[in-house]
């Protein structure tokens, strides 16, 4: 049986305001100086994948778990920096190569296998100096920091599926990938036993990728707001990612917005996420072509995740058409804000119904549905209403952070027991087929 107190490392990359005062930051002021010089806005540090810092919150309340957490983080001066933190470890690297390393490792032959060296040996320190119980890897798709695990050995290694990279569908929205996140993804897939995952959709890929998976159910702990006022509406839908892209919907949303404008010549969007210059130009050719450019505006993503709740709240309703995510952190956010939600019908969002409707599907792709059911909300103030009080209180019970967190512990804990020992997983934490019906 695993030992009372476990000691778990995490492998991953997020960032938060608490984390990056403690961090030796590189102030970037010479990029700055130019990007000033160009115009451009300047660089600065901003919160992301609120998910991972959900759940460190909830990681602090813990006594029978010694957490350390291992991530890459941009702009370090020094190449390893490590602290401790109302009861976490913190191991962060500096993930930028030098330049001419980064070169000569490019010229040699089979560079994918040479790829993140720097990475990867720091990881290993790290990992040799803390001596875990148990690694868990959250996101395999980024392979800066998540090749690092190919190098573990005789160490149990849960992953975490933030999505699943090798998804076909992500190839027919795109129309291509890149090949070192793909090829990277399957070694870990290939070589790694446990995983956590939250839908139908990403358990059926890794089973695809390794039909002896063992496969558990956890959700990520949502980003629960905090304090947001309430303030007066001043758009009527708002589409918001930390990278607006096609696979999260933004042309689709686009197209929607064309035909309610049919019968709503005023309806108002407002688009807030990094979006890159060049498909910020392709969206505006989009736009116009359409006849909007005075119904949407954008707005930059917030360096403060807690800035863009209180942003958001402006709005009267979410338009989240995302495609590829199981349940998008996006809509039950969305959710717990009190803003009804139009989405698309993907693996998993049928189960934010499973008690009632508390948000708007469509199938993925049917523009005239996501339309309708924008419409809905705007000629129905019932419905509004009804929606925004049923999906708050669904989510509050369905994405409890606490119990999460607590049910992601068991899950280290039969690993362990599992992997030493061959004590048979508790079902209950396993994956349960029938709570999410084949898509």
């Amino acid at each position: 049986m695993p030992k009372e107190k476990i000691k778990v490392a995490w492998i991953c990359h997020f960032s938060n305001e608490k984390v990056r005062e403690k961090l030796p930051l590189s102030k970037r002021m010479f990029l700055n100086g130019i990007k000033k010089l160009l115009g451009i806005s300047p660089y600065t540090y901003n919160d992301f994948a609120p998910w991972v810092n959900n759940l460190i919150t909830e990681f602090e309340k813990f006594n029978n778990v010694e957490l350390h957490i291992i991530a890459p983080h941009a702009g370090l001066s020094p190449f390893k920096h490590s602290f401790e933190m109302n009861g976490i470890y913190y191991h962060f690297f500096r993930p930028e190569l030098p330049l001419r390393f980064d070169i000569a490792v490019n010229r040699l032959p089979h560079q994918e296998n040479r790829k993140f060296l720097l990475n990867r040996l720091w990881v290993k320190q790290f990992i040799k100096e803390i001596q875990p119980d148990i690694v868990n890897l959250i996101g395999t798709e980024n392979p800066y920091y998540s090749i690092t695990v190919l190098d573990i050995k005789d160490i149990p290694v849960y992953v975490s599926a933030q999505t699943v990279y090798t998804n076909p569908d992500r190839l027919k929205l795109s129309g291509n990938c890149n090949l070192l996140n793909w090829n990277t993804e399957l070694k870990i897939h290939h070589k790694e036993k446990y995983y956590g995952c939250t839908g139908r959709m990403h358990r059926d890929l890794i089973i695809n990728n390794n039909p002896n998976a063992i496969v558990f159910k956890n959700f990520f702990p949502i980003q629960h707001p905090g304090k947001v006022k309430e303030v007066e509406k001043e758009f009527d839908f708002v589409y918001y990612a930390q990278h607006v892209s096609a696979k999260k919907g933004i042309e689709d949303a686009i197209d929607a917005l064309a035909v309610v404008k049919k019968e709503k010549p005023d309806v108002t969007f407002k688009v807030v996420g990094h979006c890159p210059p060049d498909y910020r130009v392709f969206l505006n050719e989009k736009i116009k072509k359409l006849e909007l450019t005075e119904n949407i505006s954008f707005h930059d993503y917030f360096p403060l995740h807690s800035d863009m709740h209180q942003y958001i709240k402006k709005a009267r309703f979410a338009l989240l058409p995302i495609k590829l995510d199981v349940i998008s952190g996006s809509v039950v956010e969305a959710m717990l804000l009190e803003l009804p939600v139009v989405t698309y019908k993907t693996t998993g969002t049928p189960y934010l119904n499973k008690d009632g409707e508390t948000v708007l599907l469509s199938e993925i792709g049917d523009i005239e549905r996501l339309a309708a059911n924008m419409l809905k909300l705007l000629n129905s103030p019932e419905l509004a209403e009804q929606l925004k009080i049923k999906a708050k209180a669904f989510a509050e019970k369905e994405f409890d952070n606490a119990a999460n967190a607590k049910r992601l512990v068991e899950d280290y804990k039969a690993v362990i027991a599992h992997y030493h020992h061959g004590t048979p997983i508790p079902e209950k934490l396993l994956f349960n087929l029938d709570e999410f019906p084949k898509y």
